[in-house]
C-alpha cells in the first residue's frame, strides 16, 4: 500500500475563478486535510480565493518561485485543463516533475495562448513540431507563409505531447484518455472517476417546482437543459434545429441554456431566431453555484452533447446524473464509457439528427422513460464516484512520485545547457593525441552539451569516442551506454530514455533504411534530448536512398528531429584522393522535438508519406 505524502504543492485555480476545475479541487481539499499539509499555488493575479480553510497554505506564483527550495522535496500536483486559468503553471510543471492531472486531453488552446494568442508565429509552429515532428513543422510553416489555419485544427491536433512527456505520473477521469496518452507511451498512467460534488446535495430534486419559480423558468411544460459553456462543439444547433421541427409537431418546451455565451465563437441568439424559438429558450448567461443546481434541479433531462471531443470528462455531467437526472450525450470517447442503461447515447453517424430528434420526442412525452434512466444514473455515480474514494486515489498517485528533489527536467525548451569552451578544446588537442585523429570533427566542433545526466553513445569505435567523452567532455563511464550500430536496433532491455547522444558511425551502418534507423535512435532519447550524429564518408555504395547531406538532414527530420547545426569537413587530406571518391565527415546537432515520424519522406520510398506513431511503428516490427 503506498504511504500518502504528509505534504503537496497543488497547481489549480481556486473559487471565485469561474473555472470548473476550480471547484473540483477546492470540493477535494477537505479531504485532502485529513492527513496532508496542502499548498496550493495560484496565479499572481488570481482573485483572493474564498471559501478555503484557513490550513491551507496559499502562495502566488511569483512567491512559491522566491521560495522554490523550500518546497523541491515536496510531491507537485498540476492541474491541467485547456482554459486561460491554467497557463501559469507550464513553467514550473515543465521544470519539476509531478502528477499532472490531465481534465483535457486536448490542450491546443492552452499552448495556443502561450505563443500564436501573442502573435509568436514561430513559437507555434514550434510548438507544432514538438508534438507532431516533421507534419507539424509543415502545418506551421503554412500558418506562417500563407494565414491558414485549418478550421478543425485545434480539434485535431491535441497539442499535449510536451506536458505530458514532462510528468512523472499521469492522472486522466477516462479510460479514453488514459488509452491516448498510453499511444504516446507514457507508463505511469492511472484512472480515477470524476467525483460527484457534495454542494449537490444542498438541493432536492423534491424542489423542482419551488426553484422553477425562483428563476422565472415555467412551471407548467417540459424543461430541457443544457449546462456550461454555450460552444459550437456542444451541438446546441443540432438540439435547436430538433426542437424547432418538435414545436411544428405541436409539442410545447422549454429549453434552457444555463451557461456563459461565447459570442466570438457562437451566435446562439441568431439560431434561435432563425429556428423560430425565442419564445421557447432561455440563456442565463454565467450562473453561480447555487444558481447552477436549481437550474439543473428545475429540468426534466439534460442534453450534454460533445462533438467533437476534447478528451474531456464532464463535471456537469457527473453532477447531473448523480442527482438523478436523466442526460442526453453522443456515444463517443469518455461518454461512450457510461453505461448503457444510464443515459441516452446517440451514436455520431449519418443518423444523428434523426435519432436526436425521436429521442428528443420521447424524453419530452414519456415521464417514466426518463426517470428511469435518471435512476439508474444516480445509483451508478453514487457506486462509483464517490470523492473520499477519487481524493484518496490522488494522494496514493502523488505518493508514488520518486523525483521530489530537484527542478530540473528534459522537457522541451527548458534546458540551459553547458558546453566546453573553444580554447579548452585547442588546449586539450594539443596536449592530447586521440586514437581516432582522423574522425574528430563531432568534438572540435563542440556541439554536445556538458550538462547530461547520461549519454547514449552509438559507435563501432568505442575505445576512441568513450576516451574522448570522458577525457575531454568530463562523462564518468558510468554516464556513458554504449552501444554498436547494429546494437541500437536491438529491443531495450530497460526503456530508459536518455538526455544526450553521441553516435559516431560510418554511413554504410544505416544506409540499409536510414530513417528506420534514426526512428530507433529517437525511441532512445527523452523528448528534447540532444543527440550529435557524425556520419563518416569513406565511399557511398550505391543505395536505394539518397545519402548526400540534404537527403540525411530529411530523414532526421521525418524521423521527429529538427537539425540544429551541421558541420561538414575532410576525414583526411589526401592529395591523391580522385575526385569522385568520398572522405568527408558530416556533423548534425539534432534535439529530439517529437515522438511522430514520417517513415516514408517524400523521394525515400517512391515519394509515399506515411506518418506513424514511432513507438507503434516500432513495436509492431516493421
Amino acid at each position: 500500500m503506498t504511504n500518502l505524502p504528509s505534504e503537496v504543492v497543488v497547481f489549480c485555480p481556486l473559487p471565485p475563478k469561474p473555472n470548473g476545475i476550480a471547484d473540483y479541487f477546492a470540493e477535494q481539499i477537505p479531504l485532502f486535510l485529513r492527513t496532508t499539509q496542502v499548498t496550493v499555488v495560484i496565479e499572481n493575479t488570481h482573485p483572493e480565493p474564498i471559501n478555503i480553510s484557513p490550513r491551507v497554505n496559499i502562495l502566488r506564483l511569483e512567491e512559491y518561485m522566491w521560495q522554490q527550495k523550500a518546497y523541491a522535496n515536496m510531491p507537485h500536483i498540476y492541474h491541467v485543463g485547456n482554459n486561460p486559468d491554467t497557463q501559469y503553471m507550464l513553467e514550473v510543471l515543465l521544470s519539476k516533475p509531478g502528477l499532472v492531472v490531465v481534465h483535457d486531453l486536448n490542450l491546443h488552446y492552452l499552448i495556443d495562448l502561450t505563443n500564436l494568442s501573442q502573435g509568436d508565429k514561430d513559437g507555434y509552429t514550434l510548438a507544432l513540431a514538438n508534438n507532431y515532428g516533421e507534419a507539424g513543422s509543415a502545418i506551421g510553416k503554412q500558418l506562417t507563409k500563407f494565414g491558414w489555419k485549418g478550421k478543425f485544427m485545434p480539434h485535431e491536433l491535441m497539442m499535449n505531447a510536451s506536458i505530458i512527456s514532462a510528468a512523472e505520473r499521469i492522472l486522466v477521469h477516462s479510460e479514453y484518455s488514459a488509452n491516448k496518452i498510453g499511444a504516446l507511451g507514457h507508463p505511469n498512467i492511472s484512472v480515477v472517476p470524476h467525483h460527484f460534488s457534495p454542494a449537490a446535495r444542498k438541493f432536492q430534486a423534491k424542489l423542482k417546482m419551488q426553484y422553477r419559480g425562483e428563476l422565472g423558468v415555467p412551471g407548467n411544460k417540459p424543461v430541457i437543459t443544457s449546462m456550461g459553456f454555450i460552444a459550437k462543439a456542444k451541438q446546441i444547433k443540432a438540439v435547436l434545429r430538433a426542437l424547432s421541427e418538435l414545436k411544428q409537431q405541436g409539442l410545447d418546451f422549454t429549453y434552457v441554456l444555463a451557461g456563459q455565451c461565447k459570442p466570438h465563437e457562437y451566435d446562439v441568439f441568431q439560431d434561435i431566431a432563425e429556428h423560430g424559438l425565442t419564445d421557447n429558450v432561455i440563456v442565463t448567461g454565467f450562473l453561480d453555484e447555487d444558481a447552477f443546481f436549481k437550474y439543473m434541479l428545475s429540468s426534466d433531462f439534460i442534453v450534454n452533447l460533445r462533438y467533437p471531443t476534447g478528451g474531456e470528462s464532464s463535471g456537469t455531467l457527473t453532477r447531473a446524473m448523480g442527482m438523478g437526472l436523466c442526460c442526453v450525450v453522443v456515444n463517443i470517447g469518455p461518454f461512450a464509457e457510461l453505461p448503457e442503461h444510464c443515459a441516452v447515447k446517440l451514436d455520431w453517424n449519418d443518423d444523428f439528427d434523426s435519432n436526436l430528434l425521436s429521442q428528443l420526442s420521447r424524453l419530452i412525452s414519456d415521464q417514466q422513460y426518463r426517470a428511469t434512466i435518471g435512476m439508474n444514473a444516480k445509483k451508478w455515480v453514487e457506486k462509483t464516484h464517490s470523492i473520499a474514494t477519487t481524493t484518496k486515489a490522488y494522494l496514493e498517485e502523488a505518493g508514488k512520485l520518486t523525483d521530489t528533489t530537484t527542478f530540473e527536467s528534459r522537457a522541451l525548451n527548458n534546458q540551459v545547457e553547458t558546453y566546453l569552451t573553444e580554447a579548452s578544446i585547442r588546449q586539450w588537442q594539443l596536449e592530447n593525441a586521440p586514437s581516432n585523429e582522423n574522425n574528430n570533427l563531432w568534438w572540435q566542433a563542440n556541439l554536445l552539451p556538458l550538462s547530461a545526466p547520461s549519454v547514449l553513445v552509438v559507435t563501432n569505435e568505442a575505445q576512441a569516442t568513450t576516451e574522448v567523452l570522458s577525457a575531454l567532455y568530463g562523462y564518468s563511464q558510468k554516464q556513458l551506454s554504449v552501444l554498436s550500430a547494429s546494437a541500437l536496433c536491438e529491443p531495450s532491455e530497460n526503456g530508459e530514455q536518455v538526455a544526450a547522444a553521441a553516435v559516431n558511425i560510418d554511413i554504410h551502418a544505416l544506409a540499409n533504411d536510414p530513417v528506420k534507423w534514426l526512428c530507433q535512435l529517437n525511441t532512445r532519447l527523452a523528448l528534447g534530448a540532444t543527440a550529435i550524429v557524425s556520419l563518416a564518408i569513406s565511399g557511398i555504395e550505391p543505395s536505394m536512398h539518397a545519402l548526400d547531406r540534404a537527403s540525411m538532414q530529411s530523414y532526421m527530420e521525418a524521423a521527429g528531429f529538427s537539425v540544429e547545426k551541421t558541420v561538414a569537413g575532410p576525414l583526411d587530406i589526401d592529395m591523391n584522393m580522385k575526385a569522385e571518391q568520398h572522405n568527408e565527415q558530416w556533423v548534425f546537432a539534432l534535439t529530439k522535438r517529437s515522438w511522430m515520424a514520417n517513415i516514408n519522406p517524400p523521394a525515400y520510398n517512391n515519394g509515399v508519406s506515411e506518418l506513424k506513431w514511432l513507438v507503434t511503428h516500432l513495436e509492431a516490427g516493421s
